[in-house]
């Protein structure tokens, strides 16, 4: 299968190539590594249980074709960790297609993109790139684009999922296998309209997620909500709020929400500091089990959102006890090739986290604080590094929530990243 992609991609090179002298050609090439030391990332690390060492690292080349009112683009990418192939294997399986897509343009104002593609909306809270992750996220659907002017947009996208499994083909159901961001989606349908300004913008989203259960049942999960900001000279305000309702994969009604508030203080063109806080709806753990509260953040890039060791919505913690996240985020710019951000939160739960037998009493919601710093170098242009550390300072809420009676007294995650890229053009 890897040789026949391989070759597919060869020819679609060769073909673009002899075209590109009368059109244009990009050629994206990147390439990251990072390496890691887990000493308490995404779950706190029992007692003496050693720190964990991995290094991650991606290879991703895109070739960008246009020809009149036609764009083709197509990226492949290895992503793996180190070691996790012996030095003679011939088949990793890390090799794949993020993005296969074709965008046409009708006229200025409307055009259609269909294939493997990013959706990407607003702050990436509901939908991202996922690109911290070496591997990414991408889709497979059809996307319309309508400009009404330059600050005006609307999108509507619909996907459609198959696993192309000829035994989970019933006669009255097509079972999907997959599970992501904690549902069984066979189908979305986006709505999502934006108006830009030099310094505001506002924006509206309709997602309909047609999630399926065990039994083959299909229900509708439907999140509708707003993206809001506004600057002044050295004051900015921004938030989301957003709402879900519906039934989930487990067949459960819901009814959950989401919002944030920040205020973003711009001392000067070096340093700014954001105060602000996210709530996101949970179930209280003596819920009814038809009833979940719990809002789920679906495919959203949440690794920039509730602190960078990624407790909550990274692979975990969908339909749990949701979050309350209060925090201190700052920027400081040292030179124009380096940078320190600085980050530090307060986490507690937002639905009850259950009942201690030993005290006789409901947990405590208040989870822990969370510190983060994030050093970045520009070595080159096409160079650049990045050092960052984290610490954890659970509190038994954690303990319980994470499943962990006796953690390491030190919770930490330490990393290094080196980001590598060049893109160059073939024009006519």
């Amino acid at each position: 299968m890897k040789k026949q992609v391989l070759l597919l991609f060869a020819l679609f090179l060769f073909s673009v190539e002899t075209k590109a002298q009368v059109d244009s050609l990009k050629i994206n090439l990147d390439f990251r590594t990072r390496a890691e030391l887990d000493n308490g990332y995404k779950t706190l690390i029992p007692a003496k249980q050693k720190p964990e060492t991995n290094v991650f690292s991606r290879a991703r080349l895109g070739v960008d074709y246009y020809w009149q009112n036609l764009e083709l683009f197509m990226s492949l990418q290895d992503a793996r960790i180190w070691g996790e192939v012996s030095s003679i294997n011939q088949r990793s399986g890390s090799l794949n297609v993020n993005e296969a897509w074709a965008k046409y343009h009708f006229n200025n104002k409307i055009g259609i993109k269909v294939g493997r593609q990013i959706l990407s909306y607003d702050d990436e809270r509901l939908l991202g790139a996922l690109d911290w992750q070496m591997q990414g996220r991408s889709f497979d659907g059809a996307k319309g684009i309508f400009r009404f002017s330059p600050q005006s947009k609307l999108e509507t996208v619909v996907t459609y999922n198959n696993d192309d499994n000829d035994a989970n083909d019933l006669a009255d159901r097509e079972f999907y296998n997959i599970l992501d961001a904690g549902e069984r989606t066979k189908s979305m349908q986006i709505v999502h309209y934006q108006y830009l300004s030099p310094k505001a913008s506002l924006s509206l989203i309709g997602l309909n997620n047609v999630v399926q259960n065990l039994n083959g049942s299909h229900y509708d999960m439907l999140t509708v909500g707003i993206n809001a900001k506004k600057y002044n000279e050295n004051l900015g305000f921004f938030g989301s709020a957003y709402w879900q309702t519906g039934k989930n994969t487990l067949a459960q009604s819901k009814n959950a929400y989401q919002f944030s508030a920040n205020i973003d203080f711009i001392l000067n063109q070096n340093i700014n500091f954001i105060l602000g806080t996210e709530w996101l709806s949970g179930t209280n753990y003596n819920a009814e089990v038809s009833i979940n509260n719990s809002f789920s953040p679906l495919y959203g890039t949440n690794h920039k959102f509730n602190g960078f060791m990624d407790y909550f919505f990274v692979g975990n913690h969908f339909n749990s006890v949701g979050l309350k996240d209060f925090y201190l985020k700052s920027n400081f710019k040292l030179s124009p090739k380096a940078a320190l951000a600085f980050s530090l939160h307060g986490f507690a739960s937002n639905a009850k986290l259950g009942f201690d037998l030993t005290e006789n009493k409901e947990y405590p919601q208040y989870l822990g604080t969370e510190g983060d710093v994030v050093f970045t170098y520009k070595v080159a242009n096409v160079f650049s590094m990045q050092f960052g550390h984290s610490q954890m300072f659970a509190t038994d809420g954690m303990k319980f929530l994470k499943k962990v009676q006796e953690p390491a007294s030190m919770q930490s995650w330490t990393w290094l990243g080196l980001d590598f890229g060049s893109r160059f053009k073939v024009k006519k």
